[in-house]
């Protein structure tokens, strides 16, 4: 169209003939415009008219000219399709493929093989053809299809795991791994075990042609892939070493220590025998030696069972200058270099020629007068105390027996004190007496009655000196004069106590000074007091107190407890025991080093039980029910007489 002409707002106008001559312009530009847009209706009816065909025509249904993988699926629906492919491929889906080994087959399905053929994705995008995209995109992709067909791959996608999976199984079934040949020794007998051929599959390989086999869409057999194994070790190199063993193994090998026989038998024997396996590509070998370190380890075996320990001397701490006042004794033990040659030696020997005479070497006592300054005994690191105000003559006895066993005993660097392996036999030998404690529940005469004194007076010195406590038990019953000096710094109170039982219950701790620690003890029979002290290095220790928390707190039961027993008069009963409450006492202490940090937190808990009054009675005054028989009896006798104090709980044997 001509560009229109704008006119002057004037009062001057154009001429006549130039004003028609526009006009005829204008008409036939709308003229042009007019036929531009009947064009334009005219092909948009078109397309409009063709697409609504095509939707009337293939409505859910796919293109003609479409398929896939080979299968034509064009005017067909989405399940029409779906059932057609299944048709065509119904054969692979069915047995994909048969693996085949010596006479065996397996035909797994596609799931087990972990593959999966992606049916319903291709039918998809065969509908989707023609749909889903602009007017215009989709008019280009149906004038394509229907000129040129359209083909669509179909995927098969496979589980590389799960097909491994499957094939390891099968692998299982049979595949077996070469054997190698095997010494066998029992007891005097070493026989040789044959070697054997095996059998491995190729994984890998059978792997990658099952994959090509199932992207072809078409049933297929495939033959597991296999290689031989040899054994590494044949039988001529095992049956060198059976005759090398065999050797070895001629007869027991017999020690004669201070004239006492000490053999070895062939199975210790044949524990001390190694074959080491030399591997070697033309077969491995066989080498047939001895463990010297088990042989020395036996040997030190026999030397700790015939040594005579030497003894450690006994000290007093004396002011600083330690002095000994029992003297250490010499031990002697077996020369163990000289055993070691001579066993080696014997084993090269036959049967008749192994018997060997050990010489004896004399032990230096470990501590001398000589040696005194280099112990680290320079401070005092804990003291333990009790009282035993009231106590009876034997238990004052006991008490000062245990003590005196205690005193001037040194516990080596890392060593564990043992309160019953250093007290030892708790009898007459050692100076102690019979007096009452508790066992069984009993209240009955047993040597050493009172020796928990000692115990609980050396668990003190060990708690207040920072030693790892490695065993301690406290009483199952209460007993008051315990309370007094238990807390030390902090006060009396219950529950800091420690029993012991000869064969049971002990009383341990470790020394961690990294010095030697010595015993001083004192009984004080004015003040009525045990003490314990302990020496050592100067650890730098600072021993802290948390509680003590008492709690669960149980009254003493009610019911007497009748005992029958035989050895009273009839009668005339006698009242052993008294009756007490029962209580939980947990203390906590902490154990701070020289630079002020805590090292050790720990709870120590004491459960004292409840405890009864028990009478004893001979069987004839009880009746039934178990308990006296209504009939006049004098009063009871008491016991411990008014001058003993109460007896002393230890544990019982079943506890």
């Amino acid at each position: 169209m001509p560009d229109a002409v704008d006119w002057p707002d004037q009062a001057v106008q154009p001429p006549v003939s130039s004003r028609r001559a526009f006009k005829r312009a204008q008409h036939s530009a709308w003229q042009i415009v007019k036929w531009l847009l009947l064009i334009a209706l005219l092909s948009g009816g078109g397309v409009i008219g063709g697409m609504l065909y095509f939707e009337r025509n293939y409505a859910g249904r796919i293109l003609p000219n479409v398929t896939v993988h080979g299968v034509p699926v064009g005017s067909l629906t989405r399940e029409e399709a779906r059932t057609k492919i299944e048709a065509h491929f119904a054969p692979f889906l069915a047995q994909p493929v048969m693996l085949t080994y010596s006479g065996r087959t397996w035909t797994p399905t596609l799931a087990e093989l972990g593959a999966e053929l992606a049916i319903d994705e291709a039918v998809d995008k065969a509908v989707a053809v023609g749909r889903g995209h602009d007017l215009f995109t989709n008019l280009q992709q149906i004038g394509a299809v229907w000129q040129r067909g359209l083909e669509l791959p179909l995927h098969l996608s496979i589980d590389q795991d799960a097909l491994q999976r499957y094939l390891l199984e099968r692998v299982a079934e049979v595949e077996r791994p070469a054997v190698d040949a095997r010494l066998v020794l029992h007891g005097t007998t070493v026989r040789v075990e044959p070697s054997a051929v095996g059998r491995q599959v190729l994984v890998n390989d059978t792997l990658h042609e099952i994959v090509a086999a199932l992207q072809d869409l078409n049933p297929d057999t495939i033959a597991l892939r296999t290689r031989t194994l040899e054994p590494a070790l044949r039988d001529d190199a095992a049956i060198v070493a059976q005759d090398r063993i065999a050797a070895l193994l001629a007869g027991p090998i017999t020690l004669l220590i201070d004239g006492r026989p000490f053999v070895w038998s062939l199975d210790e024997l044949a524990r001390i025998v190694r074959v080491e396996r030399i591997p070697d590509p033309a077969g491995d070998r066989l080498v047939v030696g001895i463990d010297h370190e088990l042989v020395r380890a036996k040997i030190r075996e026999i030397g700790d069972a015939t040594e005579v320990k030497g003894t450690y001397p006994r000290l007093n701490w004396n002011d600083g200058r330690l002095e000994i006042f029992q003297e250490g004794k010499p031990g002697r033990r077996i020369d163990e270099e000289q055993v070691f040659a001579a066993v080696l030696d014997a084993l090269t020997k036959p049967a008749e020629q192994r018997t060997v005479t050990v010489a004896f070497r004399e032990i230096a006592p470990p501590i001398t007068a000589a040696n005194l300054d280099q112990l680290g005994i320079t401070t005092l690191i804990g003291v333990g105390r009790s009282d035993f105000t009231g106590s009876a003559a034997y238990r004052v006895t006991n008490i000062q027996a245990g003590m005196r066993l205690l005193h001037g005993v040194l516990i080596a660097p890392g060593e564990e004190f043992s309160f019953n392996q250093t007290v030892g036999r708790i009898d007459s030998s050692n100076g102690f007496v019979e007096g009452y404690a508790i066992i069984q529940n009993r209240t009955q005469l047993e040597w050493g009655g009172g020796i928990c004194q000692d115990s609980t007076t050396m668990f003190r010195a060990a708690f207040w000196a920072g030693l790892p406590i490695t065993e301690r038990w406290g009483h199952s019953f209460y007993i008051s004069w315990y309370d007094r000096y238990a807390f030390g710094p902090y006060g009396d109170g219950p529950g800091m106590d420690a029993t012991i039982f000869t064969g049971g219950p002990d009383l341990k701790f470790l020394n961690d000074t990294g010095g030697w620690i010595l015993i001083q003890t004192l009984v004080d029979t004015h003040r009525h007091l045990a003490e314990v002290r302990l020496y050592g290095p100067d650890t730098g220790r600072k021993v802290l107190l948390e509680g003590p928390i008492i709690t669960n707190r149980t009254p003493p039961p009610e019911e007497p407890v009748y005992v029958a027993s035989p050895n009273r008069p009839v009668g005339q009963p006698r009242q052993s025991d008294t009756a007490r409450g029962g209580m939980d006492i947990l203390f906590t202490r902490i154990v701070l080093g020289p630079d002020g940090k805590e090292i050790e937190r720990r709870q120590f808990v004491t459960r004292f039980k409840p405890w009864p009054n028990i009478f004893e009675y001979n069987p004839a005054d009880l009746g039934p029910d178990g308990k006296p028989l209504p009939t006049p009896t004098p009063p009871p006798e008491e016991l411990p007489p008014p001058e003993q104090p109460p007896v002393e709980p230890a544990p019982s044997v079943t506890e």
